[in-house]
């Protein structure tokens, strides 16, 4: 591996400058473990608990042990996606997964008749009935608007002003549309 990929590994697995990562492999004569634990004990690095795995060291204390493994594939840059990067990946998507599913239960689709609220459905649950149902729904939800049904944002992300603006130009629309065809009726 050229030490140009190696700095660049090191500064981005010890989120530090390219400067810092640099030094600290001249420093450990471009050994990237000695040169990640250099960074850590100059306190430019906080070890992850969530990754580090700890041994019994001296004394009964136990000490972080980290898994910044360079193999020699690596090194030569034949090393492709690995397990570790896999598990990285699928760690990423479950936070994510977690954060989308958390902040579909805290906002929800209030759904109002004659301007009275009929039901709070949490985002998440208007969400999966959209990409089970979507033919079914939108018609739904549609026509509903003809018999007075208006829907409006509840929550932290979703309950914004602009957002609901929008909304209520949709059910706007459709009762001009309704008064029209009424006055047509009447001629």
């Amino acid at each position: 591996m050229e030490r140009l990929d190696k700095v660049e590994k090191l500064r981005q697995r010890a989120n530090v400058s390219y400067e810092e990562a640099k030094r600290a492999l001249e420093e450990c004569d471009w050994d990237m473990l000695e040169a990640m634990v250099l960074l850590e004990n100059q306190g430019k690095v906080k070890p992850d608990p969530a990754s580090a795995e700890y041994v019994s060291g001296g004394g009964g204390q136990e000490q972080p042990v980290h898994s910044l493994s360079v193999t020699s594939q690596e090194e030569s840059g034949e090393a492709g996606a690995g397990p570790q990067k896999k598990s990285h990946f699928f760690q990423k998507l479950g936070k994510a997964i977690k954060y989308l599913v958390q902040k579909g239960c805290e906002n929800s689709l209030v759904i109002k008749q004659h301007g009275q609220a009929l039901m709070d459905l949490p985002i998440i649950a208007f969400i999966i009935l959209l990409i089970c149902f979507f033919w079914v729904v939108i018609p739904i939800m549609v026509v509903s608007l003809f018999f007075d049904f208006s829907y409006n944002f509840k929550g932290a992300e979703l309950g914004k002003e602009k957002i609901n603006r929008t909304m209520e130009q949709a059910t706007e629309a459709v009762n001009n549309f309704k008064s029209e065809i009424n006055k047509e009726d009447g001629k």
